[in-house]
Formats: C-alpha cells, structure tokens, sequence
C-alpha cells in the first residue's frame, strides 16, 4: 500500500484543475452577471474581471479577449440546458420517437426563454450571427453531434427514416435555430402553439414513411 504525497505531482496538477475550473465559474458567472445588468451592452472585459473580483490580467491568462469569455459562457449555458432536459426527457424509446422530439423542442424552448441568450440578441446581435450566418461554434458542433446519436439510435430503431445521420442533424439544427431566432417574428401568428409546430416540422422531417 503506498500513500500519494500531497505535493505529488498528480495532487498538484488536481489542485490545479480545481483552481482552474473555480476560476472558470467565477469568471462566466460574473459575465453572465454583467450581461444581465447591462441588457447585452456596453460590456468590457474590466466590468467582468471587476465583477468576478479578480485582476484583468488573471482573466486574459486563460481568454484571449472578452468575446472569448462570452464564447465559453454561451457554451456552459447550452450544456447546462441540455442536460437539463435530458434529465427529465429520454432520448430513445422503442414505443417511437415523440420523446426523442419533445427533448429537441425543449432545448430549443429553453434556449429561447433563456435570460442571457435574449440579451445577447437584443444587444450584441453581432456576436452571435456569426454563429448564424458564418460558422459553426463550440456549441452548435456539441448539438450536432449529440443530434446525430440520437438519430443514429432512431434509424436503429427503425423510427428514424435513412440518410446520413450527421446530414439530418445538420438539418434538424439550422431548423430548430431558424425558429429560435425568428420566434418573435411569428409570435402574433402562433403564439402559444410555437412548440407544437416545431416538433410537427422536425417529426415530418425525421420520420421513417413506414411508420406515419
């Protein structure tokens, strides 16, 4: 039996790793802080480092520039909503593929509703339609993948109809983003039934015609 010295390097680096994702949190917390307050403008780099109540310095050790920071928020908080709801909603079922819609209409709903993304697009549209229009980014790249497994799962099931699954859930995404942004567009026509519709669209979408 050996017993791991406390300044091994296996317990620096973990004392490391913990200081890092401490570091982390705070630093996102603070900017999703500032967006808030300052309904999506105006926000620097020093209000978040002031917010988080460390030094700029120690900020731009780990993100390049403010946008980088906001990067990494939006991704946490994707992937926070995401887990979310696979908590709550299965992903698979052998008795169709409903749940498996009601799970992509959720996520989508939840980013709609969310506080910070609804800032973000009332004052830095700038930010994020690159995301749109440009590029893909870390956290489109995680749905992605995580659409193209369930779709995977739903052809194995025989629920989903054939094709590439990474082309379908290329697909399903510019979809439900399409609604997300254009949600209040529509508003005055679907009002209330905006979800029902989406997972109408993304069930005639997905569907296998063997199994209307």
């Amino acid at each position: 039996m050996s017993i791991r010295n406390a300044d091994s390097p296996e317990s620096v680096a973990e004392q490391a790793a913990a200081t890092g994702d401490e570091l982390r949190t705070r630093v996102l917390d603070a900017a999703r802080e500032e967006i808030l307050r300052q309904q999506g403008r105006k926000v620097s780099l020093a209000d978040v480092a002031r917010a988080a109540e460390v030094s700029r310095p120690t900020v731009y050790r780990r993100w390049p520039d403010l946008d980088a920071v906001v990067r990494d928020l939006c991704h946490r908080e994707i992937t926070r909503i995401v887990a979310a709801v696979q908590a709550t909603t299965p992903l698979r079922t052998r008795s169709g593929f409903a749940p498996a819609i009601d799970q992509i209409v959720r996520v989508a709903a939840a980013i709609r509703d969310d506080e910070l993304f609804a800032e973000l697009w009332r004052g830095r549209p700038d930010f994020l339609q690159p995301y749109v229009f440009d590029r893909l980014g870390s956290s489109q790249r995680s749905l992605l993948r995580l659409l193209a497994e369930g779709i995977e799962a739903g052809q194995g099931d025989g629920w989903v109809r054939e094709g590439d699954p990474d082309k379908l859930a290329a697909m399903v995404l510019l979809i439900t983003q399409s609604a997300i942004q254009s949600q209040a567009l529509v508003e005055p026509i679907l009002g209330e039934d905006w979800s029902t519709e989406l997972h109408h669209a993304l069930a005639s979408y997905l569907q296998h015609p063997g199994k209307e």
